[in-house]
C-alpha cells in the first residue's frame, strides 16, 4: 500500500486509482453520512479525489493516505453543507459496514436520532470500525474528545430506546 501512494506522490495516476478503489467503499459511507444524498456525496468525492491528487505532494507520510483523504473529504462535505441551506433530512444514512439488514436498519435508526458531532463519530467507531487514535486524527480532535462523543452518543442512543 506504502508503495502505491509513493508511486502515486511521484505522479502515477494508475497507483492513484487504485487506491481510490481500494477506499471507495469507505469514502462512500463517509460523505453519505454527512450529506444524506448519492448526489452530494459523489459531488464531495469528486471535489476530493481532484483535490487529493492536486495536492498529492503535501502528504508527509504515505501511511496516513487514507486519514488524509478522508479529512478532505469531510472538509469538502463541511463546505457542501455551508453552501446548501436548508441542511437535507436526515431519511437517507448510509450503509454501515455489516452484511445484515436488519443490523443496517437498526444502525441507521440509531444514527439518526444523535447530534451531528456524535453521530459522525459513532459512524466511525460503529460503521467503518476506526479506532479512537484514528477517528482523532480525522477529525482533528483529542483522542479524549473522540471518548467523550463516544460515551455522549451512547447515551443518546440509549435515551431514544
Amino acid at each position: 500500500m506504502i508503495n502505491l501512494v509513493k508511486q502515486m506522490q511521484q505522479g502515477d495516476a494508475e497507483a492513484f486509482g487504485e487506491l481510490i478503489h481500494i477506499y471507495q467503499d469507505c469514502f462512500y459511507r463517509i460523505a453519505r453520512s454527512r450529506l444524506y444524498s448519492d448526489e452530494d456525496a459523489a459531488d464531495a468525492i469528486q471535489e476530493t479525489l481532484l483535490t487529493g491528487w492536486e495536492k498529492r505532494n503535501t502528504l508527509k507520510e504515505p501511511k496516513y493516505f487514507k486519514t488524509w483523504m478522508i479529512r478532505i473529504l469531510i472538509n469538502k462535505c463541511n463546505e457542501l453543507l455551508r453552501r446548501k441551506q436548508p441542511v437535507e433530512s436526515l431519511e437517507h444514512i448510509p450503509e454501515p459496514c455489516t452484511e445484515n439488514m436488519e443490523e443496517n436498519i437498526m444502525f441507521k435508526a440509531m444514527l439518526k436520532g444523535l447530534s451531528e458531532a456524535n453521530r459522525m463519530v459513532m459512524a466511525l467507531y460503529y460503521g467503518d470500525s476506526y479506532t479512537i487514535r484514528e477517528i482523532s486524527q480525522i477529525l482533528e480532535i483529542s483522542e479524549d474528545a473522540v471518548k467523550q462523543r463516544l460515551v455522549r452518543g451512547r447515551k443518546e442512543v440509549l435515551k431514544s430506546l
